[in-house]
């Protein structure tokens, strides 16, 4: 089968992107559209690729024994386009261009113009805090100081040289800091609560390193302010200390207000500042705070697709949440039907843990407003499609979520699929929580169970098994992803787990929450 790497890489491509590349890499000046380019807009064209309707659209020069070399070499121009249009404002491609000019001149013996690049990348690496940049620098200079005449001066040139964003010890703790935030986010990725002994020992490993280092300045790096207080930001998330865990992340986030320079080259590193606001605001109740963040004029600069469709995955994820919280279901209803429909065109620039979020998220929201064949499709998806690099702990939330859609659903076939499927899941499962065994038994005694002061029963003995262990924490949050206590009361009382929570809602004053209708995402 014929690869659709170029077809996916073109159709990924922005409208100002492919006009870039056909006005500035077509080739020479004539009269004749080059291969190259009859291909790229006939792959452009399809919405599926199809190899075949290719050769037959660009026949007689393209033909089975060529096509190969030229998809090759479109992809090759491509990619120089691309390197060549995304360069074109980014501060840190300018600045290796400058190192390279230096290179240059420093090798044809042209000093006078080597020094002066110099001296303006020195500066410029400095602002934007590029270490590695600067030891570069640092090195040419030392090259044009061997290979120069003795009457040069270089004092000028070597006050530049000395000057310091951050002294080597810091420069050091910095590096040291950056490597324990890579190990935070692997950490991250493999649970958010359900953490086993080893795990924790390991987070609280890592909280005694940074312990040991230099707490940040106001007029400090603010590469190591980033690193310091995310990595202790995340890992307090971890072990439930949500308070502590917000307050840094809002200092991360004033830090990146007061460098929004940064935006353009490091937005990865913005939005997993928003990604964890997201969950330690949400479970902190700071509802407005997360709505004034994601509605943060800021985030208008992340332009690039993969960093919008990231950010607004995750905007959607917060919005759900706080809806569903604040019982604002006919906004909710908006919301996951925007979301349904496009969802898919972002599938592919979302990592595997970030879709099988929104796929529970999605599921959540359907199943709340009993829109059931949805709420069962996403939750299957996330669980089926995305497997690998995910945290486990979705995987238990995943199974009794379907157990409770299909239940509602009354249908006895797809019930009894889904729970045998559930009981082996949770029968091989090491770590056993009394919450989920006793959801699941309620689940499956009841379901056939025709006396409703019997269901009844049933419900407030799985209720009893919650209120027990209302301090474990993996059952805290795990209600914090959805109220499983609230359904089972809603079964007691015979009304609908809407009502129920808007009931609720009402009575706690919550539904007076500031307006979130301008956080819908960009649709």
């Amino acid at each position: 089968m014929a690869s659709d790497l170029l077809w996916r890489f073109i159709h990924a491509m922005s409208s100002g992107e492919k006009l870039f590349f056909k006005r500035n890499f077509s080739g020479t000046a004539t009269d004749k559209v080059p291969l190259h380019l009859q291909l790229f807009d006939t792959i452009s064209a399809q919405k599926k690729y199809n190899e075949d309707a290719i050769l037959k659209k660009c026949a007689p020069a393209l033909h089975v024994k060529n096509i190969a070399y030229q998809k090759h070499y479109l992809h090759q121009q491509l990619c120089e386009a691309l390197l060549t249009y995304d360069s074109r404002k980014n501060s840190g491609d300018d600045l290796y261009r400058m190192i390279q000019l230096v290179r240059l001149y420093r090798k044809k013996g042209l000093l006078e113009e080597a020094h002066a690049t110099w001296k303006k990348a020195v500066p410029l690496a400095r602002s934007l805090e590029s270490f590695a940049m600067l030891n570069l620098l640092k090195t040419e200079f030392e090259k044009m100081v061997l290979f120069s005449s003795l009457h040069t001066s270089y004092d000028e040139l070597f006050s530049i040289f000395s000057e310091k964003v951050i002294s080597y010890e810091t420069y050091a703790e910095m590096i040291t800091l950056r490597d324990i935030y890579t190990e935070t986010l692997l950490l991250k990725r493999k649970a958010h609560y359900d953490l086993d002994e080893a795990l924790r020992e390991k987070i609280y490993s890592l909280l005694e390193k940074i312990g040991r280092c230099t707490p940040p300045t106001a007029n400090q790096s603010f590469w190591y302010g980033h690193y310091y207080r995310m990595s202790r930001a995340v890992l307090l998330y971890l072990l439930g200390e949500i308070k502590a865990s917000l307050q840094l992340l809002q200092e991360v986030l004033s830090d990146w207000k007061k460098n929004n320079r940064f935006l353009s080259s490091h937005g990865e590193y913005y939005i997993e500042v928003l990604y964890m606001i997201n969950y330690a605001g949400i479970l902190q109740g700071a509802y407005d705070y997360v709505r004034t963040v994601f509605n943060d004029p800021l985030n208008k600069l992340l332009d690039e697709p993969i960093q919008r469709a990231n950010f607004e995955a995750i905007k959607y994820l917060a919005l759900n949440k706080i809806l569903n919280k604040t019982a604002r279901y006919d906004e909710v209803k908006k919301l996951v039907t925007q979301m349904k429909n496009r969802y898919l065109s972002w599938e592919p620039l979302l990592n595997a843990d970030l879709n099988r979020t929104v796929n529970l998220s999605l599921g959540i929201g359907f199943f709340v407003l009993e829109q059931y064949n949805d709420a069962l499709y996403f939750p299957k998806r996330g669980i089926q499609w995305f497997r690998d690099g995910v945290r486990d702990e979705h995987t238990p939330v995943a199974h009794i979520l379907l157990l409770l859609i299909s239940y509602s659903m009354n249908d006895s076939r797809l019930f009894d699929s889904e729970y045998r499927s559930t009981h082996a899941y949770f029968s091989k499962r090491k770590k056993k929580q009394p919450f989920e065994t006793a959801l699941v038994q309620c689940l499956h005694r009841t379901f056939y169970l025709k006396d409703s002061k019997k269901k009844a029963e049933e419900y407030r003995k799985a209720l009893q098994v919650f209120e027990a262990n209302d301090t474990n924490a993996v059952q805290q949050m795990s209600v914090n992803i959805f109220n499983y206590p609230g359904w089972l009361r809603s079964r007691v009382e015979r009304i609908s787990y809407r009502q129920l929570v808007e009931r609720n809602v009402r009575s706690s004053g919550l539904e007076k929450t500031a307006d979130l209708s301008s956080m819908v995402p960009v649709l």
